[in-house]
């Protein structure tokens, strides 16, 4: 119990400290996607999504994912228009997460000090300001959840031999694979974690039960998805695919984010780069075995974890990839201290590289993330393109939109210049890159016509889009 309360007690800290820092997005605005999806729903809706498209409006990508709708619709019941309690219902979701995290890490036997690395890593990185700033991915925090909960209770379970962890690890399994797909990773998760955790290797079937459990799950809803829903997506295995997964697994390591703009990011960004071959090759030359196991382990976590990327590569959709490699940076600090703290000028002038490369990692982090903030400004054109396409109605399919919203929404835009579905489509034109061939065919029809753009006096351009890595 003890361990526990260290961990929410830590967790409790940093998420005050992020409050602090980010406490003016609070009164963000719903952004987006939040439009629609965020709402109560009708009984007939709520059944639709057990047999359907997770989505009543289909506007969405297709996916069997009923979890995620009763997840908004008790959002939209409870706290309706009330954006601050949105914004805390966001930060209580990643502090269970941040609790489930601490304890499979125990459970695996890091220390405090590592799960605090670790921790303060992951809080104050661009994916965690990308997950929480966005209301609609509260369901992808609780898949996080389930995912991390499914990995406690096997490893509690191959611990204790207790049937009721079994039971508990496949009810969140279900729950974690009918949310999200990126539960399809456990069955390969799971032996690895039992590699990780244990050096007994005289009760590989129980593990061996537990994956084929988990993969039954999973194939039944791969099943079930594609049967129901004929324009499921499926993976594609091509070259274009594997660029987005390396592209996943490098912006993991990266508290400040794969993408670097001007000198300041680069330098950042490379210096942490730096630090961390430099940890990586002391701790490969000092470490024990036992070290070693946990080490690569995790990185094979973290690789596997990434590997939703192939189907389709979110920025927002490496939480768990960055909370596996920063385990291993922890993991690397922790021994290569244990093996030189006997050396007192190395131990000193280690800890001073270490304080100064995690202030790299933790203050490159907490830049980027203001960025993400930045971007979700409600005068931030990108974010009014957005947010115009549902207001202004330029999907195919009509949206459901609270009407409250919708008046405070439109209201809004028109205080920034949008005041039409015309609007909406000339400023979502201006921002979309067009082709040389394009433009030369533009240039030849003696240009195109520009309506008036009352909306260039109050818009700006982020430096880094939202959904960029």
């Amino acid at each position: 119990m003890r361990p526990v309360l260290k961990v929410v007690g830590l967790v409790g800290i940093l998420l005050l400290i992020w409050s602090t820092l980010f406490g003016f997005t609070f009164r963000f605005p719903f952004y987006w996607d939040d439009f629609h999806l965020i709402r109560p729903y009708t009984g007939s809706e709520l059944l639709s999504v057990f047999h359907g498209v997770g989505d009543p409006d289909k506007i969405e990508t297709p996916g069997l994912r009923p979890v995620s709708i009763i997840l908004y619709n008790l959002q939209g019941s409870l706290f309706g228009e009330n954006i601050i309690l949105q914004r805390i219902f966001m930060l209580v979701l990643m502090g269970a997460l941040l609790c489930a995290v601490g304890i499979l890490l125990f459970e695996l036997g890091l220390r405090f000090v590592q799960i605090a690395i670790v921790f303060a890593l992951f809080v104050f990185s661009r994916v965690f300001a990308s997950l929480v700033l966005w209301i609609s991915l509260s369901h992808v925090i609780l898949a996080y959840i389930f995912i991390t909960l499914t990995a406690c209770f096997f490893v509690i379970w191959t611990k204790r031999r207790h049937r009721i962890f079994f039971v508990a690890m496949l009810a969140c399994a279900i729950l974690a694979t009918f949310n999200r797909e990126e539960a399809y990773t456990l069955p390969i998760v799971l032996p690895i974690l039992w590699l990780i955790s244990s050096p007994d290797r005289a009760h590989w079937r129980e593990v061996l039960l537990a994956a084929l459990s988990l993969l039954v799950i999973v194939c039944f809803h791969y099943w079930l998805w594609h049967f129901l829903i004929p324009e499921a997506l499926s993976p594609r295995f091509t070259l274009g695919a594997a660029r987005l997964l390396l592209k996943a697994i490098a912006a993991s390591w990266l508290p400040g984010g794969f993408t670097m703009i001007g000198l300041a990011d680069k330098l950042i960004g490379l210096s942490w780069v730096a630090f961390l071959i430099m940890l990586i090759l002391i701790f490969l030359t000092t470490s024990r075995a036992r070290a070693r196991r946990q080490f690569f382990g995790v990185c094979c976590l973290g690789v596997i974890l990434s590997l939703p990327a192939i189907g389709v590569a979110r920025a927002f959709g490496i939480a768990l990839p960055t909370l596996a490699f920063m385990t291993a940076v922890s993991i690397a600090i922790v021994e290569a201290y244990h093996q030189v703290q006997f050396r007192q000028g190395l131990r000193y002038a280690f800890l001073a590289t270490v304080a100064l490369g995690l202030a790299l990692g933790i203050g490159g982090g907490v830049r980027r993330s203001f960025y993400v903030a930045e971007s979700l400004q409600p005068n931030c054109a990108a974010r009014a393109e957005r947010d115009g396409e549902f207001l202004f109605e330029l999907f195919k399919q009509p949206a459901t939109i609270p009407e409250v919203r919708r008046q405070t929404g439109t209201a809004r835009l028109s205080v920034l210049g949008i005041k039409s579905r015309q609007d909406a489509k000339t400023l979502q034109e201006d921002l979309t890159p067009i082709t040389l061939a394009e433009y030369e065919s533009i240039l030849a029809s003696g240009g195109r016509d520009e309506p008036n753009k009352e909306y260039l006096r109050f818009l700006f351009q982020s430096k880094y889009d939202y959904l960029s890595f």
